[in-house]
């Protein structure tokens, strides 16, 4: 990683005094990115492995419309250790060059993207097919319950995180309520996993989610999250990505339905005719037929 400590801090909007709150010296994080950097090549073989083994050629069988991959770089690594040790230092207090494998559990992340919302069920139960989930396996502390010996299981439980009021039933029957998380800005399910020896990271999200998560990060996350007029920007944006998950779903269903049970919306026109004036033919009036005013506005009546 070639870059100081204050120009680290610069690049990645942290203050001196939140880098002195994390109480970790700038040489270990360095030996850390190190490290890391000697072990991108496997990661990258691990990802591509599980890829390969689990998703590709099978986007159908797991409920999936694409996905995509990522391994975290050196700088993001350090940005994250640094950031994770500010927010809650006494979980990761023990974190070092030696175990920062076993804290960090996104080194290696998947994404997959998901048509309609109701498909994360599909995906749900393909992926416990393959891989474990078993409360007593799950790591609760970074170094006594990491196992060399099992693979291919949970290591968290799975975690939903939606907006308050959207539509959470299809988590019910499948996540334990504990593990079901209102948010104001943020939508995804995620997974981790042990695969190979690593934590491998998997969020599960809808194209409508995705693409405003992809812009919210770009222009939002994390280096701007106190400029309130882009965070009120993003929730407006990500009530309507919501919406548009919600109308998806909808019209999905109404594609199930008989057309001839559906009535087309020009069927509640009136059929147009061309106008027809009424015409009277009025006969002429004698003068001697009229005697009174009576007479006149009865003659007018009757015609």
């Amino acid at each position: 990683m070639q870059m100081d400590c204050a120009e680290f801090l610069k690049k990645y909007a942290i203050t001196q005094a939140q880098f002195e709150e994390a109480a970790i010296s700038w040489e270990e994080l360095c030996a850390i990115a190190q490290d890391y950097e000697g072990r991108l090549e496997q990661l990258y073989r691990i990802r591509d492995l599980f890829v390969r083994e689990y998703i590709e050629n099978r986007e159908e069988e797991a409920g999936l419309h694409s996905y995509r991959t990522r391994v975290k770089t050196p700088e993001h690594l350090v940005e994250k250790i640094i950031r994770r040790r500010i927010e809650n230092y006494l979980k990761y207090r023990d974190l070092n060059r030696e175990n920062y494998m076993r804290f960090v559990t996104d080194l290696i992340g998947f994404r997959g993207i998901l048509l309609y919302r109701e498909n994360w069920v599909i995906f749900h139960k393909y992926l416990t097919a393959h891989f474990e989930n078993r409360q007593e396996w799950y790591v609760n502390d970074a170094l006594k319950d990491f196992s060399d010996e099992r693979d291919c299981y949970m290591a968290e439980a799975p975690k939903v995180h939606m907006r308050p009021g959207d539509f959470g039933d299809i988590y019910a029957d499948w996540i334990s309520s504990d593990h079901i998380y209102d948010q104001k800005y943020y939508r995804s399910v995620h997974y981790i996993l042990k695969y190979r020896g690593v934590y491998l990271e998997v969020q599960v999200r809808t194209l409508f989610e995705e693409g405003w998560g992809e812009i919210d990060h770009h222009i939002l996350y994390p280096y701007k999250k106190q400029d309130p007029m882009l965070t009120e920007f993003s929730e407006l944006l990500n009530r309507l990505a919501g919406m548009g998950d919600e109308m998806a779903s909808f019209y999905r269903r109404l594609s199930q339905v008989p057309g001839d049970a559906f009535p087309d919306k020009r069927s509640v026109v009136e059929v147009r005719r061309e106008y027809v004036p009424r015409r009277k033919v009025v006969s002429r009036i004698e003068p001697e037929q009229i005697a009174t005013v009576e007479d006149a506005i009865q003659l007018v009546i009757s015609r």
